[in-house]
């Protein structure tokens, strides 16, 4: 009789370690953001880094071949004498500077408010200062879709290079979150960037699955 026990108390514990092992690794994934991305690009995803704002507000994976800097709203006023309406500047380049261009692949910047009460409004307000432009400088209207980043409402903003800029085609995310304005830029120019614009699409694709809300 005790030695039936014996086998049953091993039994159960022969079935709840594997168990009890396969909720921590999954704990472990789902708080460290790798879930959201394995079907973006496995190899990627499990590679990546994870950065956490210095505000504490924000988090995301990203390639870990991807250049970081940023600044702190704070760093901002300090250092460049902006004025104080950023909480926090992400760049994907190996030394922070305000302005586009050269290596940078992207961006995330965080404003500390907007005027906009959602992210509808911040659309229609893209569409009309388009459509106010006088027709010589009007090139091809920016391309709207609505969509979801970290479970808030995001709009998509694909804008071609247009007539009256130098600007390279850009691709922007933008959110409206407890009054904070999030855009998430991303950048390629193949002078700069010279692998596959495939390997940058599923990198903007591990980003975006990633990116949460503290």
């Amino acid at each position: 009789m005790t030695s039936f026990k014996n086998k049953a108390s091993l039994n159960r514990w022969v079935f709840l370690v594997p168990v009890v092992l396969v909720v921590i690794v999954l704990g472990f994934l789902y708080k460290e953001k790798y879930l959201n991305c394995f079907t973006k690009d496995f190899s990627m995803c499990v590679q990546s880094k994870k950065y956490n704002s210095a505000s504490g507000e924000f988090t995301f994976r990203y390639p870990k071949d991807y250049p970081i800097s940023f600044k702190s709203g704070s760093d901002m006023v300090n250092q460049y004498h902006f004025d104080d309406e950023y909480v926090e500047w992400v760049n994907f380049s190996e030394e922070w500077y305000p302005n586009a261009g050269g290596e940078r692949l992207g961006d995330v910047i965080v404003s500390k408010k907007t005027d906009f009460n959602n992210i509808k409004e911040y659309g229609d307000k893209r569409l009309s200062d388009f459509n106010s432009l006088p027709e010589r400088y009007k090139g091809t209207p920016p391309k709207i879709e609505y969509m979801k980043v970290g479970g808030i409402d995001a709009a998509r903003i694909s804008l071609a290079q247009q007539p009256s800029s130098f600007d390279p085609p850009s691709d922007n995310y933008v959110i409206i979150h407890n009054g904070h304005l999030y855009t998430i830029s991303f950048d390629y120019n193949d002078y700069y960037h010279k692998l596959p614009i495939d390997y940058y699409n599923k990198a903007k694709e591990v980003l975006l699955s990633t990116f949460s809300f503290n």
